[in-house]
C-alpha cells in the first residue's frame, strides 16, 4: 500500500512510528555476520578493505553496506560518479533505497500505510546559525544530541557496528553510540543549513541533468539538488552540517540520513510536478548506469532503473510538495 510521507515535526504518530520502525531494525539481527560480509566483498568488490571484530549485523546495519558497495562501483573508472552518486542516477537510486527502507519499517511495525517523514531543512536554514543545531529536532523526543555522542531517546539506543574510515576501509567496530557534529565543520561556510532562496534554485533549473553526468555540470537539477555546484549545497551540505557518522560512506547508520534524503526526494518530486516526469541521459545516451533504462546496483530486493521510479504514487505521495 502507498503511505504519505510528512514532516517529521507535523506529526508526534509518524515520528514516533519512524523512530520505533529504525530502532526495531537496528536492535535485530540479521543472522549475517561480518566475515560473511568480508568473503562476499572479496569475492565481488575487492576494492572494499574490510576489517575489525566478528559479530552479527542489524538489518539496519546492511542499508550502511549497501550505501557503501554502491560508493565503491564507479560509473566508469575514473569518472568521479558511482552507482549511487555525481551523475543523474543519484535520485532515483536514493528512492529505491528508501523505498526498500519503508516497506521493512511498514513490516516491523505491522503497519501498511507508513510512509517515512522528511526533514524541511531548509525551514531551519533560514534561522539564525546559532538557532539551527538547537532546535526541538536536536531533543531527546526526536533524534538526540546535534553534537558528541547520541545518548538520549530513542535513537540515544542505536548502535553503530559498520563504519567506514577516510581511507575508505569499512570497519566493524564494537557496537558504540551514534556521534555528530552540529555546525561545526572546519570551513565557516560550511556551518548553516541550506536556505529556501537555494532550494528555489535547484527547482528554477530548467532540466533534469547535462553533460557531462557528474558532479562536474554547470546546470540541471540533480547537480544543484546533489549539491557539487559551488558545494558543499543542498543535500552535501546536510552531511557536512551534521557531521561524524553522517560524513563517511556509512552515513545510514544514523537515521537523519533518511529524513535527508525524504526531503531531497521531496524536492526532486516537487520539481516534477512542475517540469514533468523528465530525465536524462536516455537510453544510448550518456554514462553507463545512469542512463533512463539502466538496472540501479541493489543488494536486497527487487533491481529497478530510474523510469521505473519516476512516479513514486505506487509506494508513497507527500503531504505537501511546498519547497520554496
Amino acid at each position: 500500500m502507498a503511505g504519505t510521507r510528512v514532516n517529521i515535526m507535523s506529526s508526534t504518530t509518524v515520528r514516533d512510528d519512524y523512530f520505533e520502525g529504525v530502532l526495531a531494525l537496528d536492535q535485530t539481527l540479521s543472522g549475517i555476520t561480518t566475515s560473511q560480509v568480508s568473503q562476499f566483498l572479496q569475492a565481488n568488490f575487492p576494492q572494499i578493505s574490510m576489517r575489525g571484530i566478528e559479530q552479527e549485523l542489524s538489518y539496519y546495519d546492511l542499508f550502511a553496506l549497501w550505501h557503501v558497495i554502491a560508493m565503491s562501483i564507479p560509473t566508469p573508472p575514473g569518472s568521479g560518479r558511482n552507482a549511487a552518486h555525481s551523475g543523474p542516477v543519484f535520485l532515483p537510486w536514493h528512492r529505491t533505497f528508501m523505498i526498500l527502507l519503508e516497506q521493512w519499517i511498514q513490516t516491523a511495525l505491522g503497519n501498511a500505510d507508513f510512509g517515512l517523514p522528511y526533514w524541511d531543512w531548509a525551514t531551519d536554514g533560514d534561522l539564525p546559525s546559532a538557532q539551527q543545531w538547537q532546535t526541538p529536532l536536536w531533543t531527546a523526543d526526536y533524534l538526540g544530541e546535534a553534537r558528541n555522542e547520541v545518548l538520549s531517546g530513542r535513537v540515544g539506543q542505536m548502535r553503530v557496528r559498520l563504519w567506514q574510515d577516510q581511507f575508505g576501509t569499512l570497519w566493524s567496530v564494537q557496537p558504540r553510540p551514534l556521534e555528530r557534529d552540529a555546525a561545526r565543520a572546519q570551513d565557516p561556510d560550511w556551518r548553516t543549513l541550506p536556505t529556501t532562496d537555494e532550494v528555489r534554485t535547484a527547482m528554477n533549473q530548467t532540466q533534469y541533468d547535462e553533460d557531462p553526468w557528474s558532479g562536474s555540470s554547470q546546470a540541471g537539477h540533480r547537480n544543484h539538488l546533489e549539491g557539487w555546484i559551488d558545494g558543499p549545497q543542498l543535500h552535501n551540505l546536510v552531511h557536512v552540517w551534521v557531521g561524524g557518522d553522517m560524513s563517511p560512506g556509512t552515513s545510514p547508520n544514523d537515521p537523519v540520513f533518511f529524513l535527508n534524503h525524504c526531503n531531497v526526494d521531496r524536492i526532486w518530486e516537487s520539481w516534477m510536478a512542475n517540469r514533468g516526469r523528465v530525465y536524462q541521459p536516455q537510453p544510448g545516451d550518456g554514462p553507463a548506469g545512469h542512463r533512463l533504462d539502466d538496472a540501479m546496483y541493489s543488494l536486497f530486493g527487487e533491481t529497478r532503473t530510474p523510469l521505473q521510479v519516476l512516479d513514486p504514487s505506487p509506494w508513497y505521495d507527500y503531504d505537501s510538495l511546498t519547497v520554496a
